[in-house]
């Protein structure tokens, strides 16, 4: 079954899939973080405000589709001065697997 198929009957069902979101500022820090969403949901957003904090937003660098910045926004929406969080960051997203669940009585006996 092809996997934007199966997404697609997971969210019908009321489960939402899986990704994985991975941010790597240049010459800096590798940030990884899992994500449920619905397919037509702003993933990126949703990941930004999930590690920075809800008054953070991701800006592209014009003309790319894997890199940009994270900015925190200060002060009035209307007039935002906004302060850059991360350097020029490179994004990638993809689907995740889910990690098999362990018994606990499995863990407690090794």
């Amino acid at each position: 079954m092809p996997r934007a198929l199966q997404y697609e009957q997971q969210e019908e069902a009321g489960i939402m899939p899986l990704y994985r979101v991975v941010f790597e500022e240049q010459g800096g820090a590798r940030v990884v973080c899992r994500i449920h969403a619905a397919l037509d949901a702003n993933h990126m957003t949703l990941a930004v405000q999930k590690i920075w904090g809800a008054a953070c937003y991701w800006s592209w660098v014009p003309g790319s589709d894997t890199e940009g910045r994270v900015y925190e926004r200060l002060g009035d929406p209307d007039a935002p001065e906004d302060r850059a969080r991360t350097g020029p960051t490179t994004v990638e997203i993809a689907p995740a697997q889910r990690r098999p669940r362990v018994p606990y009585s499995v863990i407690r006996e090794t």
